[in-house]
């Protein structure tokens, strides 16, 4: 709002008729949406915003692995997800100010989009298949 920039807001939750009335022209709610409507509008973005906490965040990854950049609070799984200035940047507190400042900040940043598509690589299923029967193959070598 206070920027004045774009905001598409995807998906819905309980703040959503709150936010709706806070919302500026520049904000628009598009509610839920098909995968393919979702990846073009990952493809399409500037940048992911993730403001809030949570234990993984494939949000983040799936942003990534369209080869859109994530400006994302510093906590929770956004830390093992986002690389700072390879694959977005962090605000350090859930609060407006610092929100604004993250949103400055990556007006000036330039990110390759190659370089989040293979960081995204990193969280595929396909590795964490092949990691996690090498782990148990590790602590079980006669199931082999």
């Amino acid at each position: 709002n206070r920027l004045g920039l774009p905001l598409l807001i995807v998906g819905s939750g309980s703040e959503e008729r709150r936010l709706k009335r806070l919302a500026r022209p520049n904000v628009k709610f598009v509610g839920e949406v098909s995968d393919e409507k979702l990846v073009d509008y990952y493809r399409k973005c500037k940048a992911l915003i993730f403001p809030q906490e949570e234990d993984f965040g494939i949000v983040a990854v799936e942003a990534q692995a369209a080869g859109s950049p994530v400006i994302a609070f510093k906590a929770g799984g956004a830390l093992d997800t986002v690389v700072p200035g390879k694959t977005g940047l962090f605000f350090e507190r859930q609060t407006v100010p610092s929100l604004i400042s993250a949103v400055r900040k990556f007006q000036s940043l330039k990110f390759d989009t190659e370089q989040l598509r293979k960081s995204a690589e990193g969280f595929s299923k396909e590795r964490f298949k092949k990691e996690f029967l090498a782990t148990v193959e590790h602590y079980f070598p006669e199931n082999s």
